[in-house]
């Protein structure tokens, strides 16, 4: 092999060593995983309702309507909706009555 085939070889060598240990090193390193909340935290707000550009309520049935809502701004829910209608519940409100499908 001439001088120059030589070179060619051992960059080429180099290089694939280099790519087989950083493609080594990345595989050995733990995968970044977010854990799950505990339940005991409650959830960032998701919407927000009065429109100061900072969530304030939360859809906790995911149908697009608030479920919760942050009253005094501790960044839990303070006020609930139980009975469906979208708006915060007066103290003492009834959960909504669940309606089950009509079996002919």
């Amino acid at each position: 092999m001439s001088k120059p085939e030589k070179r060619v070889a051992l960059s080429i060598a180099t290089a694939i060593a280099a790519l087989t240990l950083s493609s080594g090193a990345s595989a050995q390193t733990a995968p970044q995983t977010t854990a799950p909340a505990p339940e005991s935290e409650v959830p960032p707000p998701t919407i927000d309702t009065n429109e100061d550009g900072k969530a304030d309520a939360w859809d906790k049935d995911a149908n697009g309507v608030a479920d919760a809502w942050d009253t005094d701004g501790d960044g839990k829910p303070d006020a609930w909706d139980k009975n469906g209608d979208g708006k915060p519940d007066a103290k003492g409100a009834k959960a909504k009555p669940e309606t089950k499908p009509d079996h002919h």
